[in-house]
């Protein structure tokens, strides 16, 4: 459940959202009669949803309306979980149940990253073809991904990094529940599944992954006893030396496998998993069953000791920078896989992804200093980010889950999500501290696991945008609040002083209040995101439509369109579709009311959506339709700072700048004809401006998207210099286009307006008027009409 911010990805996160309001529904039938609010470990159920409140508020300053929606049901429903996770894991035997889930939800998606990544893609999306919407002609998209490092190991979240951060989280996971497992059973199958873990850690080649994960296990260990520590230690180096040894096959044959499936080499990478991944239990289970307790016996006076927790993660600091330099540094790196061994190498502050990450961290900031209260609303950087963004890269996410939130809901925002992650963690820490009963301390510790680590990596990636993982983290941190003891918000002198009355209201009276209002909130949810699913269903069936081989009626077409913007009148994408068929129909039939209708109607969403691009493309489509160039060309040049890095945008307002002011000069308006090209010439000084500043990029930072200056957008700026007055630097600009090739007609063109410039000016270049007049004699007449029109 991707928020992309497009409509491919909404119905699957709207469906959730109809099924996260259901279960809130259920919790509160269930809890009724515990819902008292009336404890810090409560208090935090009714604070979670002033996440969601932030983001309501920085709706109505927002710079997409439709974006700013969806992410308001997002936290909602990570609202949701988070309540439905403090009440219901303060059972010991829901918790149980919930941790056993996670785990074997877990131990699937490896097993299904591993089918795929062993060539089985026909078979991996079978599997789950039946319920999957990225299922494409029977395999999984992207769960083994290709860019420019190779194939990366995705399994269902079709993005490395996050998945990484994913497994990092389990990892810990895993550790702990094989470290405190007491039957055999539960020891193997837990310590079986470390090595697949830590295999596919590596084979994501996630540099992010590989760096957090020694600095969260190291912060980590600072709250477990010195047996805890050395038992987790333990284990993680036999299964991470037990990875290493089968890594280098394993690559192999999944890199070949993807390439060209062969049953025999799929079932050699499969014995040899199976087989690493049971010598790896066998090794953790004599590990608990010997070594742990003598652990236990000679640590426990030592564990009772202040900073007793210290000595191993400060040894562990040291032993981590010295596999670090043993790695980077020397031979040692050539035992890692080809496409490892590379990914290790480059982990420096000057190769191209942390680069990028500083630059849209800076850009994110940029974004708040125009935004700063209340943020530009949920999906602002998707939204704004090609207006700030230093150099033309594509990044819909901040690749920092504060930075985003801080761009979304501004300072304020920003203050209430950090003050309730610092008040759930630090009241979670101070019961942890001083809980006596272990069961319940080990038990909970576990949902810490997770949501610490996932939050840490999402310092430096965007995984809480991905909504599986950020209610994983919410209803994690809801395991943390239901550990915090019960403390009564009012203290015993209070409660004392407190009438009879007062107290029947504080015990009764508040469930009540916050039952009705978590109701209340489940069935708004319940209404909108329902209707939601069905704009999205009809905006795809118009897709599909649009897009289908046969011939479909206007009617056809129209209908599920219409069905969406009954719902969401200002959906972006529904707007667009209906808009260019608008325009089709009138290219049919010549009914200008067809045109009429899909400008209002384009209109009305800019209104909401003033950031559209695809919104302003299309009106400007309209227009020119229309005939109505002037309109278009206010349009893309009143919004070209938008963005500010699209090549094809310059294009069209420096080419249309041509278009408007020629025709001023053929009606004899000197004012409008100047005021038009001096708008062209000041795009065309901006974009050489953004050239020249792309030539001061560190070394190791890649450009993004393709920003230079054609020779057609040279030209048409040279035309514009031209009729606005600008002769010189007119003749001087097109001169740079002059080639040889004066029978090709862009050479032609541009010599033709350098020799008008230069006849204006009373000068002429020989040279150059005798070569384009033999290969083209027309052109003589045409320069000769051209530099006699007098402005």
């Amino acid at each position: 459940m991707f928020n992309g911010q497009q409509v491919e990805f909404e119905q699957p996160i709207y469906w959730a959202v109809v099924w996260s309001a259901a279960l809130l529904l259920l919790g509160v039938a269930a809890f009724f009669k515990h819902m008292r609010i009336a404890d810090r470990r409560e208090i935090t159920a009714a604070g979670v949803w002033l996440l969601p409140l932030t983001y309501i508020l920085s709706s109505f300053v927002a710079v997409s309306h439709y974006l700013a929606v969806n992410m308001i049901l997002v936290m909602c429903m990570n609202a949701a979980f988070f309540t439905i996770g403090v009440f219901l894991l303060q059972h010991r035997a829901a918790s149980r149940v919930m941790r056993a889930a996670l785990l074997w939800t877990t131990y699937l998606i490896v097993i299904y990253g591993f089918i795929n990544w062993f060539g089985q893609r026909l078979f991996a999306g079978g599997l789950v073809g039946w319920f999957s919407h990225v299922v494409a002609n029977g395999v999984y998209t992207d769960a083994v991904m290709t860019d420019s490092n190779g194939l990366r190991l995705t399994s269902v979240f079709q993005y490395a990094n996050t998945y990484a951060a994913f497994l990092m989280a389990m990892l810990f996971a895993v550790l702990f529940t094989a470290s405190r497992s007491l039957k055999l059973h539960d020891r193997l199958i837990h310590g079986f599944m470390l090595v697949p873990i830590i295999l596919s850690i590596a084979l994501t080649l996630s540099r992010g992954g590989l760096v957090m994960l020694p600095v969260v296990f190291i912060v980590l260990l600072l709250f477990l006893k010195p047996a805890q520590q050395l038992t987790w230690i333990i284990n993680l180096v036999i299964s991470a030396a037990i990875s290493l040894i089968v890594l280098q096959p394993i690559t192999d044959l999944g890199l070949s496998l993807n390439q060209v499936y062969n049953g025999g080499d799929a079932f050699k990478g499969w014995a040899l998993l199976i087989g690493a991944s049971a010598i790896g239990a066998v090794l953790v289970w004599l590990v608990g069953r010997y070594l742990q307790p003598l652990f236990e016996r000679k640590f426990g006076k030592w564990s009772s000791r202040r900073g007793a927790s210290l000595w191993l993660p400060l040894g562990g600091i040291v032993v981590v920078a010295v596999l670090a330099l043993l790695l980077i540094g020397t031979g040692l790196r050539n035992a890692l896989p080809e496409n490892v061994r590379i990914r290790v190498e480059n982990i420096n502050f000057q190769q191209h992804s942390v680069l990028e990450r500083i630059t849209f961290y800076k850009d994110s900031m940029k974004m708040v200093a125009d935004y700063p209260v209340l943020g530009g609303g949920g999906g602002a950087w998707a939204v704004l980010y090609e207006k700030y963004q230093n150099n033309p890269y594509v990044s819909n996410q901040t690749h920092n889950f504060f930075l985003q939130y801080l761009d979304e809901t501004g300072i304020v925002g920003i203050l209430v999500l950090l003050s309730f992650l610092v008040y759930v963690f630090y009241q979670y820490l101070r019961s942890y501290y001083r809980e006596q009963d272990e069961e319940k301390k080990q038990g909970h510790f576990f949902y810490f696991l997770i949501a610490f680590s996932i939050l840490a990596h999402s310092l430096l990636d965007f995984n809480m945008s991905y909504v599986y993982v950020s209610i994983l983290v919410f209803f994690s941190l809801g395991g943390m609040a239901a550990a915090i003891r019960a403390v009564p918000l009012l203290r015993h002198k209070e409660i004392a002083d407190t009438k009879p009355a007062e107290k029947k209201s504080s015990g009764s009276g508040l469930p009540v209040l916050y039952s009705v209002a978590a109701a209340a909130a489940a069935v708004v949810l319940l209404v909108v995101s329902g209707r939601y699913v069905a704009a999205a269903s009809d905006t795809q069936e118009a897709s599909r439509l649009l897009q289908g081989s046969e011939q479909k009626s206007y009617e056809q077409v129209r209908e599920p369109l219409d069905n969406a913007l009954n719902v969401r009148p200002t959906y972006p994408t529904s707007v667009v579709q209906l808009a260019a068929v608008l325009q089709s129909v009138y290219n049919s039939t010549q009914d200008a009311n067809y045109l009429n209708e899909a400008e209002t109607l384009l209109k009305k969403a800019l209104e909401r959506e003033p950031y559209s691009k695809d919104i302003i493309n299309q009106l400007s489509a309209i227009y020119m339709s229309k005939n109505d160039t002037q309109s278009s060309f206010d349009l893309l040049a009143d919004n070209l700072e938008k963005f500010n890095w699209d090549m094809s945008w310059y294009e069209q307002v420096i080419g249309q700048s041509v278009t408007i002011g020629y025709l001023a000069l053929n009606t004899g308006d000197l004012e409008a004809q100047k005021a038009a090209a001096q708008r062209g010439i000041d795009a065309y000084r901006h974009m050489l401006a953004n050239v020249e500043h792309l030539k001061t990029l560190p070394e190791g930072q890649m450009q993004g998207r393709e920003f230079t200056v054609t020779p057609a957008i040279t030209l048409n700026a040279g035309k514009a210099m031209y009729l606005s007055g600008q002769t010189e630097e007119a003749a001087a600009t097109l001169k740079g286009l002059l080639t040889e090739e004066y029978a090709n007609p862009e050479t032609a063109e541009a010599a033709r307006w350098y020799l008008i410039a230069l006849k204006k000016m009373g000068q002429e270049d020989p040279a150059v008027y005798e070569a384009l007049i033999k290969a083209d004699p027309a052109s003589k007449e045409q320069i000769e009409m051209t530099a006699a029109m007098k402005f």
